[in-house]
């Protein structure tokens, strides 16, 4: 779900992730709806189920700006400036995903050059799997089928470059 920047939740409605898979999520870390003796979702708990989806990956600050809806390459590298390259290898506390499986989500982000920032500081990234089993792979060719090109484009090259290397060092044993 990604929700646009600067969204006023109070005007969304009630039960917004009502029957979604993050329903699951937020009742699992506490954060449910409670219900009337209507039927219907209290104004309390809608309050703080919204209030939790605005903020719940703030522990994760790097997934929430990969799966940001204005993700530009540039954020991508200033954050990797600024915390590292590790910070590509970090997974978030509900679902055990990299920033680029939130990438490989989301259908906003510029596919090729955002998804080969994460690609170039780590090939290990590519096959991490989540706490569903996915790779990034298996998200991108369902959300982001652009992401799904540069992705594959990345490992191409990246394959390419590892055989270069080993025959560059095989002609230098050959030398020697």
């Amino acid at each position: 779900m990604i929700l646009p920047n600067g969204i006023d939740l109070n005007n969304v409605g009630n039960t917004i992730t009502h029957d979604t898979g993050i329903f699951q999520i937020t009742e699992s870390v506490g954060v449910a709806y409670e219900w009337d003796e209507d039927g219907d979702s209290t104004d309390e708990s809608n309050r703080r189920v919204n209030e939790w989806l605005l903020h719940y990956m703030d522990a994760a600050p790097f997934h929430k700006l990969c799966y940001n809806s204005s993700i530009s390459i540039n954020q991508v590298n200033d954050y990797l400036t600024e915390h590292g390259n590790d910070a590509a290898l970090t997974v978030d506390p509900y679902h055990d995903m990299t920033p680029l499986h939130m990438l490989s989500m989301n259908p906003h982000a510029p596919p090729a050059n955002t998804i080969a920032a994460l690609l170039d500081v780590n090939m290990e990234v590519a096959i991490r799997l989540d706490s569903q089993g996915k790779m990034s792979l298996d998200l991108t060719k369902n959300y982001n089928v652009g992401g799904l090109v540069g992705m594959i484009n990345g490992l191409c090259n990246h394959r390419h470059a590892a055989f270069k290397c080993t025959l560059k060092r095989k002609r230098i044993e050959q030398v020697d």
